[in-house]
């Protein structure tokens, strides 16, 4: 899996763990008793237009429609796993958790950057991340429970996978988009003359060019397939402060500049082998889906009848 896989990964884990967090509150909140809400004036107003309004019974109801489902699942997902690795004196530890968050980062140019975009993008602090790391090693050693892994497979596995665990390489890009090659050629003319990219960059900051947008890329994988493959190409082959162009890209052209360029620390051999490890174990394991399903056919789990539950598929 590459790093990018490993980072769209996350960001399915992530959206799981939105969803969860919004659902809980619904849930929690389609317990009270209709009492408990203020009736005086009406239901508690949370958005008004003119002189309509939307009440919070409104919000939490069309809320628990939408989530209410999927976020029942996974409190029930939780509730089980927990019970099995109880039962099985399976233990999630510190090391398993440091690892895996190192996976979930790696990409990013620290831990705190990947705590602080993982906040920004989606409203979860590392409390939450860590949690849902800690029921993802615990499902997973569920799964893989009994499952051994002989060396010999790691050797072979690490030896046919080698671009898995090389050294790579991160680039800090800047890119000025175009859309004429004489443009594109005039912006590094000016470059080359000594005016400075920053000052280039505020004067098209504003500039559209199909999805691209002139401006600071930050760090980005030598290999990032979200940025334009040409770009990339170049960029692999420039120093820290060379600029190039014009580099034909979409229906226009870029003028990029390599800011920095920083190689990413190679994982300890013992990390490599037990990250193989986890990964053929898992691909002799069930699918995880049907071993949350097989825990709540173990626990007999099932949903009470009631207004407004959610109709789930056991």
């Amino acid at each position: 899996m590459t790093t990018r896989e490993k980072g769209l990964w996350t960001a399915v884990i992530i959206l799981t763990v939105s969803v969860a967090a919004l659902g809980g509150l619904i849930m929690l909140r389609g317990l009270l008793k209709p009492g408990d809400v203020t009736k005086g004036d009406g239901d508690h107003a949370v958005a008004e237009m003119g002189q309509e309004g939307i009440s919070e019974e409104q919000w939490i109801a069309e809320l628990k429609k939408r989530y209410g489902a999927t976020t029942l699942l996974q409190m029930l997902n939780r509730k089980v796993v927990e019970a099995e690795a109880g039962r099985l004196g399976i233990k999630v530890t510190q090391e398993d958790l440091q690892q895996v968050l190192e996976q979930d980062s790696k990409g990013y140019a620290s831990d705190r950057a990947y705590f602080e975009e993982m906040q920004q993008q989606f409203g979860l602090n590392p409390d939450d991340l860590r949690s849902e790391a800690e029921y993802r090693i615990g499902l997973e050693k569920i799964a893989t429970q009994g499952i051994q892994v002989q060396e010999a497979d790691i050797d072979q596995y690490w030896k046919q996978h080698p671009e898995e665990f090389a050294v790579g390489k991160q680039i800090k890009l800047a890119a000025i988009y175009a859309t004429q090659a004489e443009e594109a050629e005039m912006l590094l003319e000016r470059v080359k003359q000594g005016e400075s990219f920053d000052t280039l960059l505020q004067e098209h900051s504003s500039h559209l060019f199909g999805r691209d947008k002139s401006g600071q890329l930050g760090w980005v994988d030598e290999y990032d397939p979200f940025q334009p493959q040409e770009i990339m190409e170049a960029a692999r082959e420039l120093s820290s402060g060379d600029v190039a162009g014009p580099i034909a890209v979409n229906e226009g052209y870029a003028v990029i500049f390599v800011q920095d360029i920083r190689l990413e620390a190679p994982t300890n051999e013992q990390q490599i082998r037990q990250q193989i490890r986890r990964s053929l174990a898992l691909a002799q394991a069930a699918p995880l889906e049907e071993v949350e399903k097989s825990l709540r056919d173990k626990y007999g789990v099932r949903i009470l009848p009631g207004k407004d539950m959610p109709s789930i598929s056991l």
